[in-house]
């Protein structure tokens, strides 16, 4: 699941709508976005309640992980978010040697 800045937020809707029109995924991707997307407001605590659907949806259980990801904070299941992060450190190298390849024109 996807948590943006409204700023942020703009810009990425911007972008759907832009391209929704042109396939089917685009339209799909649409659909989702905007019919699960709301506004959320935190409480006294800093925390925030996720319509059920949604939840259920990200396959959210008792505890998540939050995730800085550049301009959005991801949220994960931890038990997902673990078992992400061990299939990820598998790859992580090939990933680093692939991109800094790119940057130094190998």
């Amino acid at each position: 699941m996807f948590a943006f800045p409204p700023e942020e937020w703009a810009a990425f809707k911007a972008n759907i709508k832009a391209n929704s029109d042109l396939s089917a995924k685009g339209r799909q991707l649409s659909r989702m976005f905007f019919s699960m997307a709301f506004e959320a407001t935190l409480d006294r605590q800093g925390r925030v309640l996720l319509p059920p659907k949604l939840a259920e949806y990200a396959g959210l259980e008792r505890d998540v992980t939050v995730a800085g990801v550049d301009d959005r904070l991801e949220i994960w299941d931890t038990g997902e978010w673990n078992r992400y992060l061990t299939g990820a450190d598998e790859s992580f190298s090939a990933i680093i040697e692939e991109f800094a390849g790119r940057e130094s024109g190998v």
